[in-house]
């Protein structure tokens, strides 16, 4: 964001909203603002810490909806639930972000139309091997090694 900064403050039109959108948020946090929320995300480590005394790994969904059309520029709404801001629809991939922990996102299997579904699968503080390891086994069990990488359908390759 740094690099776009000057860009955007000069002519605003030549940055896609989105981005000019969170320069103008992060204008608006203050010092103070930052130290908290640090704060906050030492004790979100700390709990996710614990989490891992107890649990392996964690296994979710990599995102909350199969993939959608290449000129939906993001998702407004899911479910009747709408999104605050055009990246809230992706929190569950964001959140893990900020646990600094270990993520990877694994394809699992196909929707009933032929589109990729995958799992988020997230390990331990420094568990990246262990990670690694775990999503070689998932993916020997889920069988679809052999019907990766997905081709693109010819309408949106550029």
């Amino acid at each position: 964001m740094g690099d776009l900064a000057p860009v955007i403050e000069k002519d605003r039109s030549r940055v896609k909203q989105e981005i000019v959108w969170n320069l103008d948020e992060g204008y608006k946090l203050t010092a103070q603002t930052l130290a908290e929320t640090e704060r906050a995300r030492g004790k979100l480590f700390d709990r996710v810490r614990k989490f891992f005394g107890d649990f392996d790994l964690l296994i979710t969904p990599a995102t909350v909806v199969p993939p959608f059309d290449i000129n939906v520029r993001y998702l407004e709404e899911v479910d009747g639930y709408k999104f605050e801001n055009y990246y809230d629809w992706y929190t569950i991939a964001y959140a893990i972000t900020i646990t600094s922990l270990p993520a990877l996102a694994l394809p699992c299997g196909f929707t009933r139309s032929g589109l990729p579904v995958g799992l988020q699968i997230v390990g331990p503080p420094r568990g990246e091997a262990a990670l690694l390891g775990a999503a070689r086994k998932i993916e020997e069990l889920f069988g679809i090694a052999n019907q990766l990488p997905i081709d693109p359908q010819p309408s949106f390759v550029l």
